[in-house]
């Protein structure tokens, strides 16, 4: 079972990036909308199960070495093909936004922002040397760690906070938002359990890794999201809405859960430059560490042009094609078992 958790652990570390970590889509997303987004949270955590489940059995089936199966799979040949560029784009993508993201967090701590880029560029490329089975390694020792952190801050809050009336006044409903948030985590996700299915052996396994990553994100997300409600007053005043949480901490707690922050965005960018790696790898022969080297090489100066700037303009457009790819997750079971019968 041991597998199965490092797997969970995996698909954890892909899901949470800086955007998460930071508290910022879990308050654009849910708390931002008052009380009743506790119910869109649940709701995005079920789709999320879901897609988790539908991919590593499609990937432990056709026993798929790259997202490029799992998309053959889901939409067939032709339409596969479109995508196939498509969420190669959205890989490489993500991921300079990701070395962006650690650029503006040197940037924060008073170090140079390239040194930020190199840093993450060298990290990334050493543990891609060691193909999936490095991957999986670094996710389960990064990941326990993340995943304590965030649990111990919000938690804490949670302990220590005195309610005074109600926190937020405000109460709208949000499930459109559980499902464009778990819409926005999909072509990620693909890209890395489309390469961890064949390391699965049983189908008890599979079960195990859905739940494990799914329980881990919805305990954080709701943990998080119920406190960033009680400080809704004051989240405008802070870029990085967990910061807010940690008013009376002194100054080491902020520099750890900075170092957290970083760890996130670098899990992130690992997963990305891996999914790209895996399919370009099985198109070129061409060694995978020979790949990454030459991907991480394109990406560096792509990162110049920003945090902020990449995330506003690149996210965006990607979105129509998160929600295309659900809705084929959620309908393959059902067209699967249509198929089968007489």
């Amino acid at each position: 079972m041991w597998r199965a958790v490092k797997i969970g652990l995996t698909i954890i570390g892909t899901t949470i990036g800086a955007g998460f970590a930071s508290g910022r889509e879990i308050w654009e997303f849910f708390g931002s909308y008052g009380v009743r987004s506790q119910y869109s949270l649940l709701l995005a955590m079920v789709l999320f199960f879901i897609m988790v489940i539908v991919v590593l059995n499609i990937s432990k089936t056709k026993q798929t070495a790259n997202y490029y199966g799992v998309l053959e799979a889901l939409m067939g040949k032709r339409l596969a093909a479109v995508f196939d560029v498509l969420t190669m784009l959205y890989l490489l993508s993500m991921s300079v936004v990701m070395f962006a993201g650690s650029g503006a967090t040197f940037a924060q701590w008073n170090y140079s922002y390239m040194i930020g880029v190199l840093f993450i560029a060298v990290m990334v490329f050493v543990v891609l040397l060691f193909d999936v089975k490095g991957l999986v390694s670094i996710q389960s020792f990064i990941i326990p760690v993340l995943i304590g952190v965030l649990l111990f801050v919000c938690i804490r809050f949670i302990m220590g906070y005195e309610a005074v009336g109600q926190a937020n006044q405000v109460d709208t409903d949000s499930w459109p938002s559980g499902i464009t948030y778990a819409a926005l985590n999909i072509v990620p996700l693909i890209a890395v359990l489309s390469t961890l299915g064949g390391e699965l052996k049983t189908r008890r396994e599979l079960w195990v890794a859905g739940l494990v990553s799914t329980a881990g994100l919805a305990s954080i997300a709701l943990l998080m999201n119920y406190s960033l409600m009680q400080m809704s007053e004051e989240i405008s005043t802070y870029e990085i809405p967990l910061f807010s949480l940690l008013q009376q901490y002194p100054t080491g707690m902020i520099i750890v859960v900075s170092v957290i922050l970083w760890l996130a965005i670098y899990t992130t960018a690992l997963s990305g430059v891996h999914g790209i790696v895996s399919r370009v790898s099985s198109i070129l022969t061409v060694p995978s560490w020979v790949m990454s080297f030459i991907l991480i090489l394109l990406m560096i100066p792509l990162s110049q042009f920003g945090f902020s700037t990449l995330v506003s303009v690149l996210y965006p457009i990607y979105g129509v094609l998160n929600l295309f790819v659900l809705g084929l997750l959620i309908l393959y079971p059902i067209s699967r078992r249509l198929e089968s019968r007489p």
